[in-house]
Formats: structure tokens, sequence, C-alpha cells
């Protein structure tokens, strides 16, 4: 069968209890049927798969809080994973992942575990990787830094008994609306990573243009001259000025030394000046020179690192394409060696290669995509954070290089002054000369120490413009998207209504609204559904119609790859609020019979003590009966 992506499969539940195994099923795709008595446990390990998954649980039930890890192993996209949690009674608990199956985990050391937190921080999250995985983009809502984590996106997947029937979402503390008509929108196929990626760069780029206009803003009051605008035209044109007032003066007293000269006045200015601004010369020459040494030492780094960024970029490309290929070539079957064209006889081997006859494992292989996929992935965003890092530096240094750069133009141009600048009787008059050369120099390096501030106004300016044009960009993009968004949730919905319009009239003649069932309609936002414009049935109508919605969901995305929905439902409640068995039954077929039709992989896991009769067969049930003598989990007693 087709997998249409994102899909997530359970294959294993493994739960242990002071330190022995208390339950241990496998899972297959398709619908899948928890059976057993009344009280006997089947909910226990409803909420045991929800918790593994991801989800948030701490009101554990008095058995299940008996129990020490939950242990998952799951299928994400197609590739291997187990999941493992500790069972407790607070909220928010961490989650180890390993890339492989529970039987791998048995020879895997600590290291090869990865723990990720519940909440996103310095860390990466559990919902992040399962996200990554899943292909699922981490929306960010409400105009803040809140994403959508995969408890929230569980609360659409897991119909549990303790849940009100007329509400769609599984309640939790501090629920809001905006974040129930995200997570709704997400899973009809919205939020495109096209969309995603626009939506947090305009939020990026919005902030570094209010930096960078804040930044412009400071400079000119702290260096504003006289109400001239600081920019690169302005500081050439006012250094011209002021250098040419310099060369005149200094003609002037190269004239006046002449005439002393012919006078054979022969005192000359002290040797200090000269002296005091050699040494500043080569102070200067210094500083440039260990400058420019940082900016290039970073230039090379941040050369290094961005080649880095790209080998990093194309390993992941090539892995996730790595898995397509694996997908296609693992049903390649041969009838004559390729090499030879000689026929090869029995090639189908259970568990071998078609040409080469080797046992092999294809999990194995994307077991070991998936990790390296995550490594990449990290080490491509500290990277990224270490480039950021040097650009700032660079951009520091290079200020800091400008300034010494005019300021030892200006002592080179005074030393050269000072060799040559005699002192005679006619001191008063060469006096005044020096002075006035003296405050040209002075005004001049004080331009100079302007000299990096011009340039970051120079950068600033260009980098406000580019912002501006990008953002502008931005939203273009995002309002295209929300456009398509919109047509995509549109058409998502009308799939949904249209199967849950079948569900209804193919239940038994109990609610005659269902009979006569036209429209659906339901609201993500405001958490309720309705069959003709009403929300008011009996209990057991209200849960027929919320698990209705529920596989209809399921079932819509199973059919259309532009959905998001992970192909994947838990549901608890088929005979909840006195539905009674034959309806509970001819509501099981008809999720068997959707289950069989429809075009992707998916899995659908229903507990119940009334199980049709002809789905009680071992491809379709999960272990055995359970009884009130024999429970779901084995626990002993701590004496035994």
């Amino acid at each position: 069968m087709t997998m249409f992506k994102p899909n997530l499969r359970v294959e294993r539940l493994q739960v242990t209890a002071g330190g022995r195994v208390a339950y241990d099923e496998r899972f297959h795709a398709g619908l899948n049927i928890i059976r057993g008595e009344n009280s006997s446990g089947k909910s226990t390990i409803m909420d045991f798969i929800f918790y593994g998954l991801g989800g948030d649980l701490s009101d554990w039930r008095e058995t299940a809080i008996r129990c020490d890890l939950v242990t998952l192993q799951v299928t994400l996209n197609g590739r291997t994973a187990t999941f493992s949690r500790e069972i407790s009674d607070q909220g928010g608990r961490p989650m180890r992942i390993f890339f492989g199956s529970i039987e791998e985990t048995l020879d895997a050391s600590r290291e090869q575990w990865q723990i990720y937190p519940y909440s996103r921080g310095a860390k990466d999250s559990f919902s992040q990787v399962i996200f990554r995985f899943l292909g699922l983009p981490e929306v960010q809502y409400a105009e803040t830094e809140t994403k959508i984590t995969i408890n929230q996106i569980l609360r659409l997947l897991y119909a549990d008994q303790l849940s009100p029937v007329e509400r769609l979402f599984r309640p939790q503390r501090f629920d809001d609306a905006i974040t129930r008509q995200t997570v709704g929108e997400l899973l009809c196929g919205a939020f495109s990573s096209k969309f995603y990626n626009a939506q947090i760069r305009l939020g990026q780029a919005s902030k570094e243009f209010d930096v960078a206009d804040a930044q412009m803003k400071a400079l000119i009051r702290a260096h504003g001259v006289d109400g001239n605008p600081l920019t690169v035209e302005w500081f050439t044109a006012e250094t011209a000025n002021y250098n040419r007032q310099l060369e005149l003066t200094n003609d002037e007293i190269t004239a006046l030394e002449e005439k002393i000269f012919h006078a054979q006045f022969d005192d000359r200015l002290s040797l200090n000046d000269q002296e005091e601004t050699y040494s500043r010369i080569v102070l200067l020459q210094a500083t440039l020179a260990r400058l420019q040494e940082e900016i290039d030492t970073l230039e090379l780094e941040r050369a290094d690192s961005l080649q880095f960024i790209e080998a990093v970029d194309e390993k992941l490309t090539q892995l996730k394409q790595s898995d397509a290929v694996i997908d296609e070539l693992k049903v390649l079957e041969y009838d004559f060696c390729p090499a030879c064209l000689a026929p090869i006889e029995n090639h189908r081997i259970e568990g071998a290669c078609g040409l080469c006859k080797m046992a092999h494992d294809p999990r194995e292989t994307k077991a070991r995509s998936l990790k390296l996929i995550n490594e990449f992935a990290r080490q491509r965003q500290e990277s990224q954070e270490i480039q950021e890092g040097r650009a700032t530096e660079i951009e520091r240094l290079r200020e800091q290089l400008a300034t010494t750069r005019a300021l030892w133009e200006q002592a080179s141009r005074h030393y050269q002054v000072a060799v040559r600048s005699p002192t005679t009787e006619l001191r008063l008059k060469l006096r005044e000369l020096n002075r006035a050369a003296g405050y040209l120099m002075r005004r001049i390096e004080d331009l100079a120490s302007k000299a990096g501030v011009i340039e970051q106004m120079a950068a600033l300016s260009k980098t406000t413009e580019s912002l501006r044009t990008e953002i502008h960009g931005l939203k273009s993009i995002i309002e295209a998207e929300k456009r398509r968004n919109a047509s995509q949730v549109a058409r998502a919905k009308t799939a949904i209504a249209d199967i849950v319009v079948e569900f209804l009239k193919r239940d038994l003649a109990r609610q005659s609204t269902f009979q006569n069932a036209e429209t659906v309609t339901f609201e993500f936002d405001a958490d309720r559904i309705a069959v003709n414009g009403d929300s008011f049935f009996s209990a057991s109508s209200m849960v027929y119609l919320k698990n209705s919605f529920l596989a209809a969901f399921c079932f819509a995305a199973a059919q259309d790859t532009s959905f998001n929905h992970p192909r994947f439902l838990l549901m608890d409640t088929v005979e909840d609020k006195g539905m009674e068995p034959l309806r509970s039954q001819n509501f099981q077929k008809l999720l068997f019979q959707y289950s069989k039709d429809v075009a992707s992989e998916h899995q659908i896991i229903i507990a119940t003590s009334m199980i049709a009769p002809e789905l009680n067969t071992p491809d379709i049930t999960v272990g055995e009966f359970y009884s009130h003598d024999r429970r779901t989990l084995t626990i002993q007693d701590a004496s035994t």
C-alpha cells in the first residue's frame, strides 16, 4: 500500500513495572482492536500509547501509576524509532529516543539513547524531533514564540473516555481557541513549509529592521554634526575641505620656513613633537596589522564553516533521497543477472536481497538514516549560530579598523609637517600658523574618529533597505500562502464532512437527523460539530458523531496527500455513553471497511468489550481477550 506522509504508526508497546515486563504486544497497520471485559485495563493501554507518543498525562489510573516505564516502537514516515518515558504523576516529562527497534535497544549503550525535554529550550524538545522526522512544520501561533507540540496534535488523534463527547479535542489546561484552530488547520494541510518559513523570517526580519533603524537613530543623536547627515558623501566632502585648508596652511609654513632659512636662523622646533608623532604612527601601524589579521582569520573561519554547512545540507538532502531509493529498490526482483544475462532461479526468498540472496533489514538502514539526519541537523544549527557570532565580530573589527586607519593617516601628515617645521625670531607668526594647522588636524582627527560611525551608518542604511525589500517580498508570499491555506482547509473540510455524512447515514436507525444528514459543519476553534445545523443529540449519538468525525478526518487524509494528518487514530469511545452492542459493532465494521479501501497506509487503534464477531480475528485484534482475572497488565506484588 502507498504511504502518504506524514505517517505515524505504533509497532510495539512495552510497559514495565518493578523492572519486569507488565505488557508487551505488537501492532499492525490498518485497524487494531484491543478487546476485553469492562475494567480489564484496555483504557490504561490506550493512555500508555498516548503518553508514549508524547502526550501530556499526569492523572493516571491506580494500576498504571504502579508501572515504571513506557517503551513504544514506532515508524515515522517509514523509519523505525523507539520512544521511552518514565511514568510519573508530574507533567511535562522528558523522552528518551533511540533510532532503531526495541530489540536493538537491548544491545545499545546509554550513549545511543538521546534525551529530549518536553519543552523547547537550549536543546530541542522531543516534539521538534518528532515533527522533523514526520515532515511537519513547527508552526508558531498567536504572534508569540509559542509553537505547536506533539501533545496538541495528539489531542485531535485520541478520543478517550474522560473527554466530553460534545468536544472534538481532548481537553487540556490553559486551552484556547487559537491553539485548536491552528492545530486543526495544520492537520488539514495548511501552514506549508513555504508559508511557515516566510512567517518566521518575517518576524526575524522585522526585528532586525527595528534594531538597525534604532541603531541609525542613536548614532545620529550621538554623533550628528550641526544637523548634517552622517553619510559617506558628507564625510568625504568635510575631510577634503579640511585637508585643503591644512595644505594651504602648510604651504604658508613652508614659505615662512624658507624665509627663515635664508635669514640664516637655525633654531628649529623641538624634536619632542617629532618623536611623539613617530611613536604614535608606529603604535597605530601595529594596531592596523593586528586588526587586519583578526579580520582575515575570522573570514577564513567563516568561509570554512560555510563550506561545512553546505556539505551538511548536501548530506541531509542525500539522506532524505536515500529513503526514497531504499523504498523503490526493496521491491525490485531480478529474473536475469544484469551482468551476464543468465537466468536467476528462486529469487523470491523472504527477507533476502533479490540478486545476491544476502539477508538484510531495510528498517536498520532507515534507523541509521534517521539518526544521521538528526545529528547533521543539530550540527548545522550549531554552525549557523557560530557563523552569526563571527559576522558580528567582523563588523565590529572593521569599524575599529576604519577609525584606526584614519587616525594613522592624520598622524603621518602631522609627522611630515613636524620634521620640516623650524622656529625663528618670527616665532609669533609661525606659532599662529602652527596653531591653525593643529586646529585643522584636530578637526580632521575628529572626523577620522567618526569614520567607523560613518561606515556603520552606511552599512545600516544598506541593511535597512535590504530588509525593507525582503519584508515586502515575505508579506507577498504570506498573503499568497494564506489564500492557498484557506482554499486547502476549505477543501479538506469538505472531504471530511462528506465521509462523516456517509458514516451517519450508515448508522443504525437510532437518530433521525443522522439518517437525513445533508450537511456537517465543524469549527476547530469552537470545538464543536453540527449536523444539519443541530449540535445536540443523545449521549450515545454524540459519541457516534464524534467518532465518525475523527475517523473521517483520518480516512480523508488517507485518500489525499495534501493533508498534514499523520494518518493515525486512537479511539477508546466506540461503546461509550450507553452505546448498544449492535450500534458499536456496526461502527467497527464501517471502520474496517474504510480501512481496507483507502489509498494510504494508516493505523487506527480502538478498544472495545463488544467486538463485532466478524472482526474477532488475529490479523485485526491485538493480544488476547482480557478479563478481570487476566488483565492487560501483569503486575506482581513486591512480596512475590
